[in-house]
């Protein structure tokens, strides 16, 4: 059966049908089922006057977890670790071409309903089809569709179709409707789709080939059965294109959109190529690099989907190594008791992990290494789990993975005591979050530097520009995966263009067995920005991955 036809105020399509799941009409969403906007204050007095500023708290994040703490100032030119030495930071940073994630767009354009040839005979043999318009065509109620005696017209949310004779055989079927028609169930009755390739379709196609309704559409509930009447939303006193976010104390910019110059509205990131930096282009309002092609990614790299990925086809290959909690080096991540105190991260070298002084900390002086204990506890776990199940992995350097920036021992963010706290305000406080390296190919160590190419035209952008050359991404991914055994695991922020990659492989790990649980059973607690949606996450990531722990 046809589900019920949803239309959502903004921003909203009807997705294609999906024939396994009885053809439902639905309202396309974010992937994510979340709205990444960019995060402004907004007070009630503000918002008769239209006024809106730049929220300064960075303690809100809406993709995963809506309340894990940013790890990036919004649209700060300073780099997270500002402070951190070129040798730690940087050290290694391929010379890659610069090539961003393209994103692929469905053809939501609205056909041109007009058709000059008159409705096939054929049609139906009981009657002779009225004066209305033909199937595929826009109206606003059903009076204005073609149909007969047997086959009255509809107007089905906004799109000319006909009701069937009886019921539908099956769905698909052709039997109960006129030619180059077929036969589904929309709420208890029976109806006949009109195809694409014979009637002009002023909605869009589905995956079957049907004339459906896309976001455009519109029709009156007053004389058409098969229209529901819109809901006015209240007004939350956001600007158009952003919405409310959970707490109810700012308005969000919905995805796809970034905070205008002078922070009054939320608008598209383009409307030519020219306003997109370098060799990028601008797609549907958003500068992205354009799509590569078979040849063109370099030795290591393919491409999918337009854009250039570390090629990570070769999973790594069992027998998988016996390891778990408490057994030989993996310690247990369950914590029993003083599980909240602030400990410093001990010792400094352990089963594959390794704390070494960063940002101006000494050998005996890490003073910006403590930590919860059951956040020490969890990284502990996981690092000793990677190097126990991925002892036979001939790719990768092998080496512990370094850790980053923690908390202060007062639970301050790192930097406090010098007088240069080195996070926003609301991030890397009471020691829950950390900062830490991803697990890297061909250099000497797994220091926090970058993985990719990060500058365009000699001016550093603080993301990835290019491919991920020296990411390991089922370390990284297999290291993720066992995060997700404490079920308190808030989120972890990663770099866009290494984000698919890393869920990817986590998949694949999950599917071979390296991994089970929370990690396996539902979407992984994995965030990333492609562009910047002001979530925080797009800037300041390439050189580390952000953890944080409820």
């Amino acid at each position: 059966m046809r589900g019920s036809l949803f239309r959502w105020s903004l921003g909203c399509r009807f997705s294609e049908r999906d024939r396994e799941s009885s053809h439902g009409l639905n309202a396309r969403r974010s992937e994510n089922g979340a709205l990444l906007g960019v995060l402004f204050a907004l007070s009630f007095g503000a918002c008769a006057s239209g006024e809106m500023r730049l929220i300064e708290d960075a303690s809100v994040t809406e993709d995963v977890g809506a309340d894990a703490p940013m790890d990036a100032a919004f649209f700060d030119a300073t780099p997270l670790d500002a402070e951190m030495p070129d040798a730690a930071m940087d050290a290694g940073a391929p010379d890659a071409s610069a090539v961003d994630a393209s994103i692929p767009f469905e053809d939501a354009s609205v056909m041109d309903a007009s058709v000059d040839s008159a409705l096939d005979s054929s049609m139906d043999a009981s009657g002779s089809p009225d004066s209305g318009s033909l199937p595929g065509s826009a109206c606003a109620c059903d009076s204005q569709c073609q149909g007969t005696a047997t086959h009255p017209g509809l107007c089905v949310e906004g799109i000319c179709m006909n009701r069937a004779e009886g019921s539908c055989p099956s769905g698909g079927s052709t039997e109960s409707c006129p030619e180059h028609s077929r036969c589904w169930t929309l709420r208890g009755s029976a109806i006949c789709w009109p195809d694409s390739d014979h009637y002009a379709c002023a909605g869009t196609t589905d995956s079957d080939g049907s004339c459906v309704p896309n976001a455009s559409s519109r029709c009156d509930a007053s004389c058409s059965e098969f229209c529901e009447e819109e809901e006015e939303e209240p007004s939350d006193g956001c600007p158009p294109n952003s919405r409310r976010n959970d707490a109810g104390d700012a308005c969000v910019c919905l995805e796809g959109f970034i905070v205008s110059a002078d922070r009054s509205a939320c608008v598209r990131p383009c409307e030519r190529n020219m306003d997109c930096e370098g060799d990028l282009i601008c797609a549907e309002g958003l500068c992205v690099e354009p799509a590569c092609t078979p040849g063109s990614c370099g030795d290591g790299m393919r491409c999918t989907g337009g854009r250039c990925v570390v090629n990570v086809d070769e999973a790594p290959t069992g027998p998988i190594p016996v390891c778990r909690a408490g057994v030989g080096d993996v310690p247990d991540w369950r914590c029993t008791s003083g599980c909240s105190e602030i400990v410093p991260f001990a010792p400094d070298l352990g089963p594959g992990y390794w704390d070494y002084p960063i940002n101006g900390e000494t050998s005996s002086d890490q003073y910006r290494s403590y930590v919860r204990r059951d956040v020490m506890m969890l990284v502990k776990y996981a690092a000793a789990m990677v190097a126990c199940q991925a002892r036979g992995w001939e790719f990768g350097n092998g080496e512990p993975l370094g850790l980053g920036d923690m908390s202060e021992a007062s639970g301050a963010i790192p930097g406090t005591r010098e007088g240069r706290p080195g996070h926003p305000a609301g991030t890397h406080v009471n020691g829950s979050d950390m900062d830490i390296a991803y697990y890297q190919t061909t250099s000497a160590d797994n220091r926090l530097r970058a993985i990719c190419e990060h500058r365009r035209g000699g001016v550093d952008q603080y993301h990835c520009t290019g491919p991920a050359t020296l990411l390991d991404p089922w370390r990284t991914a297999l290291f993720f995966g066992h995060l997700h055994v404490n079920p308190n695991l808030r989120i972890i922020g990663v770099d866009g263009v290494v984000g698919e990659t890393i869920i990817s492989s986590l998949a694949q790990l999950c599917e071979d067995g390296w991994v089970t649980g929370g990690a396996c059973t539902a979407r992984p607690k994995i965030t990333y920005e492609t562009t910047d949606g002001g979530a925080g996450w797009y800037r300041f990531h390439h050189h580390h991955f952000h953890m944080s722990v409820r």
